[in-house]
């Protein structure tokens, strides 16, 4: 299918949601229009980042044009800066060699230049398994930035790697504060500072919409503003058995909610339900303050004539005493067994946090 020219820059969403060939076909059409190759080459390491966090394959996008571009190119700081994330790129030995001489006057030079760029190249390099075993839960990265100016602004990665933890993410998205063609219509730099990334599990939940909302104001200049709920909701309180070794209260809402959805799917929002994590319980012991109250009632209106001094013949008098039978024993419930999809959940999360 032919693909509309693309005659402006790329912009964020295009760059984070498009299909891998529809990108690459974009990307070229842009420099054979613009002849831009600083913006290019930034373009494909953001390709590369998120090729790094999604199950999807983007490797290699426009190949040929990258090689074409650091052979033949004249040389600028952009080259320079970002060559190491295109080694690959080139054939073993001989071409890439080529690279080094033609950007650098040595490889003393080259070392210095680059040497922030090849620590980022070694967290691009250690590949997730792009596995995606329930897709219904449709993992997602939610991060926040901060700009140039201390605003703060989200970025939301569909197609999540699960097996990539908090950390390795985190690290990941570290490498868009190094990069400058992402900014706002007055030229603020966009992703400045890293702040936070978190991976909800859900699909159309009631902070997507403010996500879309956001994005949507952010590309025509306007800043997002604050969505209050004026209507009153019922709520509705749903207790859980907390997972064993799992503690509630450092779960995030997101990891509550994939619980929640183990037992009722059709929840896709924690905003009208309060859940009540509960432990299992044993059996609930006889109320001794109870017995002892009626116990000091009687003692003081009655006496209890001992078994021996009754006649045998005769009939016992009615009495205010109680007759009190041993407690029932407690017994624990057993545990029950997590189900397939709910060890998987509580695996994600213990691997999510590490």
């Amino acid at each position: 299918m032919k693909v509309k020219a693309q005659t402006e820059p790329l912009t964020q969403r295009q760059l984070f949601s498009m299909k891998s060939t529809t990108l690459e076909q974009k990307i070229i059409s842009y420099f054979q229009h613009t002849k831009d190759t600083a913006s290019v080459i930034e373009y494909l390491v953001v390709v590369m980042l998120r090729n790094a966090l999604i199950c999807g394959d983007y490797s290699f996008l426009c190949r040929e044009l990258v090689c074409d571009l650091f052979m033949t190119a004249a040389p600028s700081d952009v080259l320079r800066k970002y060559c190491s994330y295109f080694k690959d790129y080139f054939e073993k030995g001989g071409q890439w060699e080529k690279v080094i001489g033609r950007l650098f006057s040595n490889k003393k030079e080259y070392y210095r230049f680059s040497e922030e760029t090849r620590l980022y190249k070694k967290l691009l390099d250690t590949p997730g398994t792009r596995a995606c075993k329930h897709s219904e839960l449709d993992l997602r990265l939610v991060s926040v930035f901060e700009d140039a100016t201390g605003k703060k602004h989200t970025l939301t990665i569909r197609d999540a790697d699960e097996t990539r933890t908090k950390a390795e993410v985190a690290e990941i998205l570290e490498i868009l504060t190094t990069l400058s063609i992402f900014k706002k219509a007055d030229g603020v730099r966009r992703f400045v500072k890293f702040v936070k990334v978190a991976r909800p599990g859900t699909k159309d939940t009631f902070e997507e919409e403010v996500l879309q909302e956001v994005v949507q104001q952010e590309e025509t200049g306007v800043e997002s503003t604050q969505i209050t709920e004026a209507e009153e909701t019922t709520v509705e309180t749903l207790k859980i058995i907390a997972p064993a070794g799992v503690d509630p209260s450092k779960l995030s809402e997101a990891e509550v909610l994939a619980l929640v959805q183990v037992v009722r799917p059709e929840v896709r929002s924690l905003a009208d339900i309060r859940v009540v994590f509960v432990k299992e319980e044993e059996e609930p012991p006889i109320e001794q303050s109870e017995i002892q109250r009626r116990l000091a009632g009687t003692a003081s209106s009655s006496v209890v004539p001992h078994p021996q001094t009754r006649n045998q013949g005769q009939l016992p008098k009615e009495s205010n005493t109680i007759g009190l039978a041993d407690p029932p024993k407690s017994t624990k419930q057993r545990h029950r067994p997590l189900t397939n999809k709910q060890a998987y959940v509580q695996d994600l999360i213990n691997k999510w946090k590490q």
